[in-house]
């Protein structure tokens, strides 16, 4: 090993070349001008409240998501007990389509034979009823 007395000797050639480049640090060392250290305080600043902005505005859309998930739960409906029974259709609806009519569209229209007392008649949804004398 070393000799710690050897460390201390001035004529060390490493020695001396870690106190030149010291010396040469120390006179080029200048302070950074005011005008850019404001600089870099205002873009941190600006990104501090850019980030802010973000987070509020990330926080208040989940929770205006989070309240309309909430208040638009509608209920849902209620099912029966027991299951309707399977009615057979009427004769009338399956034969075909209505027939043709010369009212305007969305009046009820009324049909009958010349013989016949009862009538038909098509509602707006298109549903043909008919209705006893």
């Amino acid at each position: 090993m070393l000799d710690p007395r050897d460390a201390q000797d001035p004529q060390d050639p490493l020695r001396e070349m870690f106190r030149q480049a010291a010396a040469s640090g120390q006179a080029r060392a200048r302070a950074v001008p005011v005008a850019r250290i404001a600089e870099r305080a205002r873009r941190a600043h600006r990104r501090r409240v850019a980030v802010a902005a973000g987070a509020a505005c990330l926080i208040l859309a989940g929770g205006g998501v989070t309240a309309a998930a909430l208040l638009s739960d509608a209920p849902t409906p209620v099912v029966p007990a027991v299951s309707p029974s399977a009615e057979a259709p009427s004769p009338r609806e399956t034969t075909g389509p209505p027939p043709s009519s010369t009212t305007a569209p969305g009046e009820p229209t009324r049909e009958g034979t010349a013989g016949d007392p009862s009538a038909t008649s098509t509602q707006p949804s298109g549903r043909v009823t008919t209705t006893p004398p």
